[in-house]
């Protein structure tokens, strides 16, 4: 008569007479487990029971009838000491701390218990995929039909979704972010959609100390700008191909992000008017791209109003003026400098200093500028105390 899977499964002395012979054939604790899920079924017996018979039977125990209601309770891994769990925790990557925190409520706490402070965070959007690195971790969500495939750091296989590569993939990102007090020393977001929008993209406000954003509006930048603690923030790079106005920057001026943050970096593709240079007194260092119409009076404001920063140490200015040929010789004479003469030698740049004075104060400006050529210039000053 054939025995069903079902009888065989109610009776526990087969279950164990089965295990037996798993040991018998010597083989890994594993490889038996999954040889009997295989022939009895996967609900049969969890994995902690097997493991206790088969462990049992490994010794020359083979006492089928053994009442395991005599043996003392059997010690999870909640029951190690608080002082080994932090030992075995501290030598975690911070990448494996937050999988850990997962595992339990008593894990958690002690993966808590450690800040997790990664090197650097870096996530690119596409409009097929959204693909983030961490620290040389890479996890991505492809688009695949009208769902999606995720593929993790150290396994080969991937898995498929019926969600959208966008939401499954901030869904996994959104993990590792709401993982307790989550701390990174460098952040960059790459838009690389014109017409993506990334509203709740980084769904969880975090600590970065310092930020590359590249994107295509004033928009898109706001939003990533709008994840990163204010305070935390000390640097920021914007970057990437902008299009629109200079008066949508104001919105970038007004984001606390900006207003708290040491040092600024503006990409060439983002023109201000020496005005915005009020928006930066609170720097100490900075980079962007200046227009203007007259390169006489700029070169003079530009000087007079930087001069005011009290806690500037150095900027990089790039100055450019499409009416007139803004080069280092006209801005330099504007500033009351004179002007060498006679050729240079070959492959000699020319680089002429301007000492400011700042009145009523023992600091002054260097000012060095260097002609770019193509109606432009380029302008280091350096606060010297």
């Amino acid at each position: 008569m054939e025995l069903s899977s079902d009888f065989i499964k109610e009776n526990q002395h087969f279950l164990r007479s089965c295990i037996l012979y798993e040991v018998l054939q010597k083989k890994s604790v594993f490889s038996a487990y999954q040889n009997f899920c295989d022939t009895v079924g996967k609900d049969a017996m969890e994995y902690p029971d097997f493991e206790f018979w088969f462990y049992r039977f490994y010794q020359g125990k083979h006492d089928l009838h053994h009442d395991r209601s005599a043996d003392p309770e059997s010690k999870t891994l909640v029951d190690m000491p608080v002082v080994l769990m932090n030992k075995i925790t501290q030598h975690l990557d911070p990448i494996e701390r937050a999988r850990l925190r997962y595992m339990n409520h008593a894990m958690k706490d002690v993966a808590d218990s450690f800040p997790p402070l990664f090197d650097k965070i870096d996530i690119v959007v596409s409009d097929k995929s959204l693909y983030w690195t961490l620290n040389d971790k890479r996890f991505s969500c492809s688009k695949k039909g009208s769902g999606s495939i995720l593929r993790k750091p150290n396994s080969s296989k991937s898995k498929a979704s019926e969600k959208c590569y966008m939401e499954k993939g901030i869904e996994q990102l959104a993990l590792v972010l709401k993982t307790c007090n989550f701390q990174v020393n460098h952040v960059s977001v790459r838009l690389s959609d014109e017409k993506r929008n990334c509203d709740g993209l980084l769904p969880v406000p975090f600590n970065a100390k310092s930020a590359c954003i590249y994107g295509y509006n004033t928009n898109q930048v706001v939003h990533s700008l709008s994840a990163m603690n204010p305070g935390h923030l000390e640097s920021i790079s914007l970057d990437g191909v902008f299009t629109e106005e200079p008066e949508t920057y104001g919105m970038i001026f007004e984001t606390d992000r900006f207003k708290q943050a040491k040092s600024v970096n503006f990409a060439m593709s983002m023109e201000f008017n020496v005005e915005d240079l009020a928006s930066f007194s609170h720097l100490k260092n900075f980079k962007c791209l200046l227009t203007g119409e007259n390169t006489f009076e700029d070169a003079s404001r530009i000087r007079d109003i930087i001069s005011t920063f009290e806690k500037l140490e150095s900027c990089e200015l790039e100055y450019r003026n499409y009416w007139e040929n803004a080069s280092m010789r006209q801005f330099a004479t504007a500033l009351g400098e004179e002007i060498p003469i006679g050729p240079l030698a070959q492959g000699e740049s020319l680089t002429i200093t301007h000492l400011y004075q700042i009145p009523e104060s023992n600091e002054c400006l260097e000012i060095n500028i260097k002609d770019l050529g193509f109606y432009r210039c380029r302008v280091n000053i350096v606060k010297i105390r």
